[in-house]
């Protein structure tokens, strides 16, 4: 059954971001390793939880999507990359029962509210097969919330990922710098007033993924390669630079699922809202709930290759 979204107002700023979290930290209750993980990412915007999933899981994923694609045949044919790649898949959480638990994990989970300081919710998911070697990037354009960074990435390694597979990449530290997307937006407005709306919002993304590419560097400390084995989960804050290391073989696999999460009253709104969505108050609801494994998770989107 679904449940209508639940928004409470006057959501503070997330806590690690602000100038105390270190000393907030201190002073908190949470066991060691809860705060270990709080600590990673207050300063490099980055952790692994080492072991977090049972491998024997993470082998049923796999199983389940190679059921899928068996299932599926012709839909997975049209979905190929330029390399005659499956692209990544979306919300296989719904389809698999196996990815499911790994996306609603107890000690996850309860690591989320507490970096939250609100219960976590599932909001959607990417299963890949292969590295997606994607340019270093920020996902808030496409998990914008109100308020900001109400969300974190939250990715399994499926098997142990071999350095020519195109394990993850990161700029630790990268996440404290601005950039005002609401100003690129006015750029774009003002130098391209012909451009139907929906072109001008995909140059402002355009501009701003361009900034981060050319920022990060700088902004932060030298690039780090995540070398992650089955069962290791990886967390990261929204504003992290972070991309896929080129793969040195591209027909090695590297399997593994990043879920989105956000506190179950905070919606998560894509690239449109991130740039032309003004002020505090929140956009209007884009979902509503159901529920797995005594979580949330968000009906936003069909099982799909994207």
């Amino acid at each position: 059954m679904q449940s209508d979204p639940v928004v409470t107002a006057d959501i503070p700023k997330l806590w690690l971001d602000e100038p105390d979290a270190l000393e907030r930290l201190t002073k908190s209750a949470a066991d060691q390793g809860m705060k270990s993980i709080a600590h990673d990412l207050i300063t490099d915007g980055f952790t692994v939880i080492r072991s977090a999933v049972d491998p024997k899981l993470c082998d049923q994923v796999v199983e389940d999507y190679r059921e899928y694609s068996r299932q599926n045949r012709s839909y997975v044919d049209e979905n190929l990359d330029i390399n005659g790649r499956e692209k990544r898949l979306v919300n296989f959480h719904f389809w698999s029962e196996s990815e499911m638990k790994i996306g609603t994990n107890p000690r996850t989970m309860e690591i989320l509210d507490f970096l939250f300081g609100r219960e976590a919710c599932l909001y959607t998911s990417l299963t890949f097969k292969y590295g997606t070697q994607q340019p270093i990037h920020r996902d808030t354009p496409h998990f914008a919330t109100w308020p900001d960074s109400q969300f974190f990435g939250v990715w399994t390694a499926l098997e142990d990922v071999h350095i020519d597979a195109g394990p993850l990449q990161y700029i630790p530290g990268g996440h404290r710098y601005k950039i005002d997307q609401a100003a690129i937006l006015r750029r774009v407005e003002a130098e391209f007033p012909e451009l139907a709306r929906g072109d001008q919002l995909m140059k402002a993304l355009d501009i701003y993924n361009g900034e981060v590419i050319l920022r990060s560097p700088n902004e932060g400390r030298p690039l780090q390669v995540a070398a992650l084995r089955k069962g290791d989960t990886a967390i990261w804050h929204p504003q992290l630079p972070h991309g896929g290391y080129p793969a040195a073989n591209p027909d090695l696999s590297r399997w593994s699922v990043v879920f989105h999460c956000a506190p179950t009253e905070v919606q998560v709104h894509q690239h449109d809202r991130f740039f032309s969505h003004q002020g505090d108050t929140p956009p209007p609801p884009r979902y509503g709930f159901h529920e797995a494994f005594g979580r949330k998770i968000a009906v936003a989107g069909d099982v799909a290759f994207m």
